[in-house]
Protein backbone atom coordinates (compact mmCIF):
# COMPACT_ATOMS: atom_id res chain seq x y z
CA UNK A 1 0.00 0.00 0.00
CA UNK A 2 1.32 3.54 -0.96
CA UNK A 3 1.42 6.15 1.97
CA UNK A 4 -0.93 8.90 1.33
CA UNK A 5 -0.41 12.28 2.58
CA UNK A 6 -3.01 14.63 2.20
CA UNK A 7 -3.80 17.94 2.65
CA UNK A 8 -5.49 17.54 5.97
CA UNK A 9 -3.79 16.29 9.07
CA UNK A 10 -1.58 13.56 8.19
CA UNK A 11 1.92 12.71 9.97
CA UNK A 12 5.02 10.55 7.75
CA UNK A 13 5.38 7.57 9.78
CA UNK A 14 9.03 5.85 8.93
CA UNK A 15 8.79 3.10 6.77
CA UNK A 16 11.96 0.17 6.10
CA UNK A 17 13.99 0.65 3.76
CA UNK A 18 13.01 -2.59 2.04
CA UNK A 19 9.57 -0.71 0.68
CA UNK A 20 9.72 -1.31 -2.79
CA UNK A 21 10.45 2.17 -4.67
CA UNK A 22 8.60 0.86 -7.83
CA UNK A 23 5.42 1.29 -6.75
CA UNK A 24 5.97 5.56 -6.41
CA UNK A 25 6.44 7.93 -9.89
CA UNK A 26 9.43 7.51 -11.62
CA UNK A 27 10.63 11.08 -10.07
CA UNK A 28 10.66 9.17 -6.95
CA UNK A 29 12.76 6.17 -8.03
CA UNK A 30 15.22 8.22 -9.88
CA UNK A 31 15.66 10.59 -6.88
CA UNK A 32 16.33 7.74 -4.23
CA UNK A 33 18.95 6.09 -6.62
CA UNK A 34 20.70 9.20 -7.21
CA UNK A 35 20.99 10.74 -3.55
CA UNK A 36 21.87 6.76 -2.74
CA UNK A 37 19.05 7.01 -0.15
CA UNK A 38 19.04 3.85 2.01
CA UNK A 39 16.73 4.70 5.17
CA UNK A 40 14.02 6.98 4.09
CA UNK A 41 9.91 7.52 4.02
CA UNK A 42 8.18 8.80 1.10
CA UNK A 43 4.90 10.79 1.38
CA UNK A 44 3.35 12.34 -1.68
CA UNK A 45 0.81 15.00 -1.57
CA UNK A 46 -0.88 17.42 -4.13
CA UNK A 47 0.71 20.54 -2.49
CA UNK A 48 0.15 23.11 -5.47
CA UNK A 49 -3.21 22.14 -6.12
CA UNK A 50 -2.22 20.81 -9.99
CA UNK A 51 -3.68 17.67 -9.56
CA UNK A 52 -0.25 15.70 -9.68
CA UNK A 53 1.41 15.09 -6.50
CA UNK A 54 4.92 15.93 -5.07
CA UNK A 55 7.21 13.69 -2.85
CA UNK A 56 7.87 15.02 0.39
CA UNK A 57 10.54 12.66 1.30
CA UNK A 58 12.29 12.13 4.78
CA UNK A 59 16.00 10.95 4.83
CA UNK A 60 17.59 9.29 7.32
CA UNK A 61 20.98 7.32 5.72
CA UNK A 62 22.99 7.64 2.34
CA UNK A 63 24.79 4.72 0.95
CA UNK A 64 28.56 4.83 2.82
CA UNK A 65 30.76 4.10 -0.75
CA UNK A 66 34.09 4.22 1.91
CA UNK A 67 35.74 1.32 3.01
CA UNK A 68 33.40 0.92 5.87
CA UNK A 69 33.19 -2.77 6.88
CA UNK A 70 29.27 -4.31 6.77
CA UNK A 71 26.78 -3.95 8.79
CA UNK A 72 27.66 -0.17 9.23
CA UNK A 73 27.45 1.09 5.21
CA UNK A 74 25.65 3.81 5.72
CA UNK A 75 25.88 7.85 6.70
CA UNK A 76 23.59 9.06 9.07
CA UNK A 77 21.57 12.04 7.53
CA UNK A 78 20.44 12.98 11.11
CA UNK A 79 21.73 15.09 13.99
CA UNK A 80 19.74 16.47 17.23
CA UNK A 81 17.42 18.52 15.16
CA UNK A 82 16.28 15.79 12.90
CA UNK A 83 16.83 14.55 9.45
CA UNK A 84 16.28 15.84 6.19
CA UNK A 85 13.31 16.63 4.55
CA UNK A 86 13.35 17.00 0.83
CA UNK A 87 10.08 18.84 -1.14
CA UNK A 88 9.97 17.65 -4.70
CA UNK A 89 8.16 18.78 -7.66
CA UNK A 90 7.50 15.72 -9.68
CA UNK A 91 7.64 15.19 -13.80
CA UNK A 92 6.81 11.80 -15.57
CA UNK A 93 10.15 10.35 -15.62
CA UNK A 94 12.27 12.59 -13.08
CA UNK A 95 12.19 15.41 -10.56
CA UNK A 96 13.08 19.10 -9.45
CA UNK A 97 14.21 19.90 -5.64
CA UNK A 98 12.26 22.34 -4.59
CA UNK A 99 13.68 22.34 -0.93
CA UNK A 100 15.97 20.78 1.23
CA UNK A 101 15.29 21.26 5.16
CA UNK A 102 18.07 19.78 6.74
CA UNK A 103 16.49 19.72 10.55
CA UNK A 104 13.35 18.08 10.54
CA UNK A 105 11.78 16.07 13.39
CA UNK A 106 8.51 14.07 12.35
CA UNK A 107 5.57 14.41 12.23
CA UNK A 108 5.02 16.82 9.18
CA UNK A 109 1.56 18.28 8.21
CA UNK A 110 0.41 19.45 5.11
CA UNK A 111 -1.63 22.13 6.14
CA UNK A 112 -5.03 23.13 4.95
CA UNK A 113 -3.61 26.66 5.08
CA UNK A 114 -2.07 27.94 0.93
CA UNK A 115 0.77 30.66 0.86
CA UNK A 116 1.30 31.34 -3.25
CA UNK A 117 -0.63 28.61 -4.57
CA UNK A 118 0.91 25.58 -2.38
CA UNK A 119 -0.48 24.03 1.20
CA UNK A 120 2.14 24.89 4.19
CA UNK A 121 3.48 22.47 5.84
CA UNK A 122 4.02 21.84 9.60
CA UNK A 123 7.58 20.72 11.25
CA UNK A 124 8.40 19.56 14.28
CA UNK A 125 11.58 21.71 15.60
CA UNK A 126 13.67 20.62 18.89
CA UNK A 127 16.88 19.90 19.69
CA UNK A 128 20.21 21.32 19.43
CA UNK A 129 19.30 23.55 22.34
CA UNK A 130 16.02 24.51 21.46
CA UNK A 131 13.53 23.05 24.62
CA UNK A 132 10.67 23.54 24.66
CA UNK A 133 10.09 21.73 20.87
CA UNK A 134 7.27 23.71 19.08
CA UNK A 135 5.57 22.91 15.31
CA UNK A 136 6.76 25.89 12.40
CA UNK A 137 4.73 26.87 9.97
CA UNK A 138 6.68 26.67 6.48
CA UNK A 139 4.68 28.86 3.85
CA UNK A 140 5.82 28.55 0.22
CA UNK A 141 7.37 31.80 -0.55
CA UNK A 142 6.71 31.38 -4.69
CA UNK A 143 9.87 29.32 -5.54
CA UNK A 144 10.25 27.19 -2.22
CA UNK A 145 9.83 26.87 1.52
CA UNK A 146 12.44 28.07 4.02
CA UNK A 147 15.42 25.59 4.81
CA UNK A 148 15.58 25.89 8.36
CA UNK A 149 12.55 26.06 10.50
CA UNK A 150 14.24 27.40 13.67
CA UNK A 151 14.45 31.04 11.81
CA UNK A 152 12.21 33.32 9.78
CA UNK A 153 10.86 33.56 7.80
CA UNK A 154 9.16 30.02 9.42
CA UNK A 155 6.51 31.02 11.76
CA UNK A 156 6.06 28.94 15.37
CA UNK A 157 2.54 27.56 15.35
CA UNK A 158 0.57 27.79 18.93
CA UNK A 159 0.54 25.07 21.23
CA UNK A 160 -2.55 22.50 20.50
CA UNK A 161 -2.59 22.35 17.37
CA UNK A 162 -0.40 19.08 16.54
CA UNK A 163 -2.51 16.54 16.25
CA UNK A 164 -0.46 13.52 15.93
CA UNK A 165 2.17 12.40 18.71
CA UNK A 166 5.92 11.96 17.70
Amino acid sequence: MQPKFGAGIMALTILPSTTAIAAYPPGVTAFVRNHKLVRYTTALSDLDGDGHPEALIYALAIADDSQTPEPFKEANLCGSGGCLLYVLSLTPTNYRVITKIPIVKLPVRVMSSISHGWHDLGVQVSGGGIIPGYEARLRFDGHSYPSNPSVPPATSLKKGLRQYPD
